[in-house]
């Protein structure tokens, strides 16, 4: 089960990166950009709103610190408003990926 839900998760994120990409131009496609996650679901065949669809947000979101809640649409009705992070676009381009928020590892301590 963890297995398909971590698939679906990365799964979405690429998607999502489609959809804008698509939409807007892959130039615009940085730090901080909105994700359409629900219409990028939609695509893959998962519902808005169901429990696979929640499980993987939560994954990209908690587990994989590749996607972060908009705190300035926190009163937004409708689609769930994620922009993408730094590791986030690390996950997507498949090379190195800087440790999640608050790991704790990959932080330098010298002199």
């Amino acid at each position: 089960m963890m297995l398909r839900t971590t698939e679906d998760a990365r799964a979405l994120l690429r998607s999502a990166r489609e959809v804008h990409v698509q939409r807007h131009g892959a130039e615009t496609f940085a730090p901080g950009t909105h994700l359409p996650i629900e219409p990028a679901a939609e695509r893959l065949g998962i519902r808005p709103g169901s429990l696979r669809y929640d499980n993987a947000a939560e994954v990209l979101e908690k587990d994989e610190g590749a996607i972060e809640w908009d705190e300035s649409a926190r009163y937004h009705v409708g689609n769930a408003q994620y922009l993408v992070t730094e590791r986030g676009l690390a996950m997507l381009r498949g090379g190195q990926e800087p440790d999640p928020p608050g790991s704790g590892r990959g932080k330098k301590h010298g002199c």
